[in-house]
């Protein structure tokens, strides 16, 4: 067989497109004398291909959130997006099959009676044992012994001010606030019936909004009814809520700590409350589909690397939300902490009343009302 010498810029090629085995590239290296050498990055194997699919909100995207897998895989995971947790919901509905979905916490209910769920072996997770015990023991979470969901991220929806307009509410953190008649015209609401309905439930003391009579469904009503005509809007865009409180059109919204993390990165004087009333905590988990695509060790792989320390710190110092992973919080500046007011994850833990599923019949009937309230009827 006829010989063939290499030329350096043919070898620096093969080295850089991994074409080479270890037994050739040491034959190149004899050649010029050299008897021997460590290259990890040559004879390190090519990255193993991403199979897996997410079904996330476009938060959840940056790549700083599953670092490790990326290490494992090479590259991202395959991503689609979605607007709110109804509309993922639909297109899986309709036969959308991801490998994975992140979704809230009182939506598991529906995914497990649809039987698209497959259990979670928690045990190859490695940062599952520092996940927050109150956050695994979340309704829906397992059933009979087997896992389902792992906590993604955590937080609480609650009242976004501006504190140089309403200062008469800094000591006396309320969701009274959203229905003062003082800042009428300057007031925003979600538009999300659950959101929307639980802080009424919580104002007017309804001690189990998410099975509520006839009668406690009534006067939510009426007490949103109250609110309406306070409000300037109704809104559905994080960044329209934002710029209007920025601009000072708003005093008052409700919000996610994401937008109180936003404005305090520019320089807008807000506060994020803590109701007397109590604070309505979420959590975000990520569940398995079953028949999704790729392996079961690439999906495991996603999950235990957003769920450590490392994407804690991301998730915390970005967007104000709760890290899962209680090492996260060593991680990061005390003083930030107290600015997000996360300094003590666990008695906000214990102080928030959790987005639970609505009973069926409640929730019909509450998205009826709301749908209502809102058209002026």
């Amino acid at each position: 067989m006829q010989s063939h010498k290499m030329e350096l810029s043919e070898f620096e090629s093969a080295l850089a497109s991994r074409s080479l085995t270890r037994r050739q590239v040491h034959q190149a290296l004899a050649a010029v004398g050299v008897a021997t050498i460590t290259i990890p990055a040559v004879v390190k194997p090519a990255p193993a291909e991403t199979t897996i699919e997410v079904f996330s909100w476009q938060v959840y995207s940056p790549s700083e959130l599953y670092g490790a897998y990326i290490e494992a895989y090479g590259n991202a995971p395959s991503f689609q997006m979605y607007a709110d947790e109804e509309e993922a919901l639909v297109k899986v509905r309709a036969g959308y099959t991801p490998t994975l979905v992140q979704t809230a916490s009182f939506m598991l209910g529906l995914y497990r009676d649809a039987g698209w769920l497959a259990p979670i072996d928690t045990s190859k997770l490695t940062n599952y044992g520092d996940i927050f015990p109150q956050l695994k023991m979340i309704s829906g979470m397992s059933l009979d012994g087997a896992v389902y969901a792992v906590p993604a991220a955590w937080g609480y929806n609650s009242v976004l001010y501006r504190k140089d307009l309403a200062p008469e509410y800094i000591d006396n953190n309320s969701w009274e606030i959203l229905w003062d008649p003082k800042f009428s015209g300057r007031l925003a609401q979600w538009d999300h019936m659950d959101t929307a309905v639980l802080a009424a439930a919580l104002i007017l003391g309804i001690e189990d909004p998410f099975h509520m009579s006839d009668d406690d469904l009534e006067r939510v009503r009426q007490k949103l009814v109250e609110q309406r005509p306070l409000l300037r809007f109704y809104w559905a865009s994080e960044t329209d809520m934002e710029q209007a409180m920025a601009a000072g059109e708003i005093v008052a919204a409700m919000s996610w700590n994401s937008s109180y993390a936003s404005l305090r990165r520019n320089g807008i004087d807000v506060g994020y409350m803590v109701p007397k009333e109590g604070t309505l905590a979420w959590v975000d988990v990520s569940i398995l589909l079953k028949d999704g695509p790729g392996s079961e060790d690439e999906a495991l792989a996603y999950i235990d690397a957003f769920i450590s320390a490392e994407s804690g710190k991301y998730l915390i110092e970005n967007y104000g939300f709760g890290a899962p992973n209680a090492k996260a919080y060593d991680l990061i500046d005390a003083e930030l902490l107290a600015e997000f007011g996360i300094e003590d994850p666990l008695r906000l833990l214990s102080l928030g009343k959790f987005y639970e599923e609505f009973d069926p019949t409640v929730r019909e009937k509450a998205v009826t009302m709301f749908d209502e309230v809102k058209a002026g009827f």
